[in-house]
């Protein structure tokens, strides 16, 4: 598992270092220490984030080819991004957490562009009407293509600094799965809105909820009324409440830590290399156990909509043997239909890359319009299935067992397949001693 004392940081070099970009070796995992503050990142940077992330995200936290579309529109070859490592937040600056809900269709034909950026806005309206200082950081709420990129996509607009972590660790289905809301941090105010409209206008609603499934009905609900789409920001806290230099045993369990700069150092690798071999063999560089599960080709994807969410089945076989991967929004489930046994299960994470150069992609681009996606994965496609290892953090019996409902949930909506719903959490290193033995 990752933890303080094996950080992964982000990687910068000066120009004059930028043809001698260093690997990262087996027992070298912070790679660089960049000392205290606050770093910037570039276009480029980004779009490692945006690759790395879109692995890390168990099949969701959005499409790929959705986020690179949103990055070229929002994030100009000029702008600068900020970031700030987990153990340098001042205690007193305000934190929240900013993201986009709904329909990818309707972000694909352009709409969702500015719903986040309005909800930041809102959310800093609030603090200072409150009589509090305005926004000084923000966080991701989970990794995944659409939003990790969110946060800094306000960054560059206005120069707030995004942390170097997330309180999920992958993409999550739901809300009440973030560490934020195992641990009671407080939700309120759960500000929503929309995009922008042509005379410069949008529509808001703050709430107060009851905890986090009161969040996501309202959001889902607002959303369906503004195009499928809506911003997000809620949580708002200060620098002390996970600063990992104040008492880091007490903070360091609210929230992943380093999760951005991970994402970093896989993207490069994906995007310089396009060597699928040579991605694998620097995964296992990081102390975050992976898997090699499965490879073969995309045979079918089929979708069911169960509670608002796309209920999908993903079929990938070869010569020998077929695989069923089950998906709520993210991957929760991986099962061998020849051997009739369990691969990997949630919160282990699930994902996917495309062998002939390693691209990642997520359940939303696999099947995808080709015409609206320049990253869609069409069925036929040669991928390789990667399992990771869940953080220790994330096995909490409270998380593993909403991970559970979810997949009886999906499983349920599959009816004709006969798989037994797991009745406890098998994590990934025992069910791959049992599958290899």
């Amino acid at each position: 598992m990752l933890n303080d004392s094996n950080a992964i940081s982000i990687e910068k070099s000066s120009s004059n270092e930028d043809k001698q970009i260093k690997k990262i070796g087996v027992n070298d995992h912070k790679v660089k220490y960049f000392g205290s503050g606050n770093y910037q990142l570039t276009k480029t940077d980004i779009s490692y984030i945006v690759h790395g992330a879109c692995f890390l995200g168990s099949g969701g936290g959005g499409s790929i080819g959705l986020a690179l579309l949103f990055m070229d529109k929002m994030i100009n070859n000029a702008d600068v991004m900020f970031y700030v490592n987990p153990d340098d937040l001042k205690a007193n600056k305000n934190i929240s957490f900013i993201a986009t809900l709904g329909s990818p269709d309707k972000m694909f034909e352009g709409f969702g562009q500015t719903a986040s950026l309005n909800a930041f806005l809102e959310m800093d309206n609030y603090l200072t009407q409150s009589k509090q200082e305005p926004l000084g950081y923000l966080i991701p709420v989970e990794m995944g293509a659409i939003n990790t990129l969110i946060p800094f996509i306000i960054s560059a607009r206005k120069r707030i600094a995004v942390i170097n972590g997330d309180p999920c660790g992958r993409a999550m289905p739901e809300l009440s799965m973030t560490l934020f809301n195992i641990n009671k941090l407080p939700l309120n105010p759960v500000i929503l809105t929309s995009d922008t409209d042509e005379s410069g206008d949008y529509q808001k609603t703050i709430v107060q909820v009851e905890d986090a499934d009161d969040a996501e009905n309202q959001a889902r609900h607002f959303a369906k009324s503004h195009n499928n789409l809506a911003g997000l920001a809620c949580y708002p806290m200060q620098g002390a409440d996970l600063n990992c230099s104040i008492l880091p045993d007490k903070n360091g369990a609210k929230f992943i830590q380093w999760t951005v700069g991970f994402a970093w150092n896989l993207g490069r690798n994906i995007i310089e290399s396009k060597n699928y071999n040579e991605f694998l063999e620097f995964l296992d560089g990081f102390s975050l156990p992976s898997y090699k599960l499965f490879k073969g080709i995309i045979t079918n994807k089929e979708e069911r909509e169960i509670s608002g969410f796309d209920a999908g089945k993903i079929t990938v076989s070869n010569e020998d043997e077929s695989f069923f991967i089950y998906y709520k929004n993210e991957s929760l489930l991986a099962w061998n239909v020849t051997k009739k046994c369990y691969v990997a299960m949630g919160p282990d994470s699930i994902n996917f890359l495309a062998r002939k150069d390693a691209q990642p992609l997520s359940n939303a681009d696999i099947n995808s319009d080709p015409e609206k996606n320049p990253r869609n994965i069409p069925l036929g496609t040669e991928i390789g299935i990667i399992g990771l290892c869940a953080y220790e953090k994330l096995q909490n019996p409270v998380i593993v067992g909403l991970f559970l409902s979810n997949i009886q949930e999906t499983l349920t909506a599959f009816p004709e397949d006969q798989i037994p719903v797991p009745d406890r959490y098998i994590p990934l290193s025992d069910l791959m001693s049992h599958y290899n033995g």
